[in-house]
């Protein structure tokens, strides 16, 4: 992505009757992600470019016509080249609690077996919602077409992709230390005290964790944190302020680390975004 390309564009919001869920929609990215992780499950509809998804050991690519489906906290690599997509950002909490009204698997925790898919049914009906969900109509109509379209995808998955993602001892560990880096992004946490949560002595926590989430815990701190000052951003926080209420040192070391994650500036990401919290009030 060149910061001068005045041609990407990136728009972020949310539909207030509808909760645990963000709405984004990207023209003309070209980015290459480091490995990181998404808080939230993302469902993606790519609509141009091509995008080249590598997790689990593995390459996938996705490309006009096809849905991207990445889970919630599992690691992985983007190259993003002139994409075109629009994405539902949907809460583990959510998807749940749908999943569960239209399964009678209990699924725990839910996910997605195959990052990319080749289905026209379903990525026309979730091209058409998330149109629907930038539009100012009744909200009974929204809310009865997302519970719809996000009800078919996972009756789909379900059938040929959706899996239980085994657990063991050591993952609720990692859950547990997940949830404290989560709750505490901003402080400066050590190795010590994670392990103290665990049982685990630091360097078995430390080298379990990079196996189970992909990344070391410092490296989930830290995403976390731009993923919090992301937010912030939109709700109108300066760079300074947002970097402060973060954990990060200043200004320079949250701008660093935001584009090193995002792929620009916080800056760049506030002057050419066109950022929108509600659609309808």
């Amino acid at each position: 992505m060149k910061p001068g390309d005045n041609l990407l564009e990136l728009k972020f919001w949310r539909v207030p009757h509808l909760e645990g869920i963000e709405l984004m929609r990207v023209t003309n990215l070209t980015h290459h992600y480091p490995r990181h992780i998404h808080e939230d499950y993302c469902i993606a509809v790519i609509l141009r470019g091509t995008e080249t998804h590598i997790c689990r050991g593995k390459s996938y690519e996705a490309s006009a016509g096809n849905l991207m489906l990445i889970n919630a906290y599992e690691a992985h690599l983007t190259r993003s080249a002139g994409v075109e997509f629009r994405a539902f950002h949907i809460s583990p909490k959510e998807l749940r609690r749908i999943a569960l009204e239209v399964s009678v698997r209990n699924f725990e925790p839910l996910y997605f077996s195959n990052p990319v898919i080749e289905d026209s049914s379903t990525f026309q009906l979730l091209l058409n919602l998330h149109l629907k969900l930038e539009q100012k109509v009744s909200p009974l109509e929204q809310e009865a077409e997302y519970l719809s379209a996000i009800s078919f995808l996972i009756k789909q998955q379900e059938k040929f992709h959706f899996s239980l993602r085994p657990l063991g001892k050591e993952p609720r560990y990692i859950e547990l230390v997940r949830d404290y880096l989560r709750s505490n992004y901003a402080e400066n946490v050590s190795l010590s005290k994670l392990a103290s949560l665990t049982n685990l002595s630091p360097f078995h926590l430390l080298r379990v964790f990079r196996g189970q989430v992909g990344v070391p815990p410092h490296e989930y701190q830290t995403q976390v944190r731009v993923i919090q000052a992301g937010r912030l951003l939109r709700k109108g926080y300066s760079i300074l302020d947002s970097a402060h209420e973060t954990g990060f040192f200043d200004q320079s070391h949250l701008s660093r680390n935001f584009r090193r994650i995002t792929g620009m500036t916080p800056g760049f990401y506030l002057s050419h975004s066109n950022i929108v919290q509600d659609t309808i009030r």
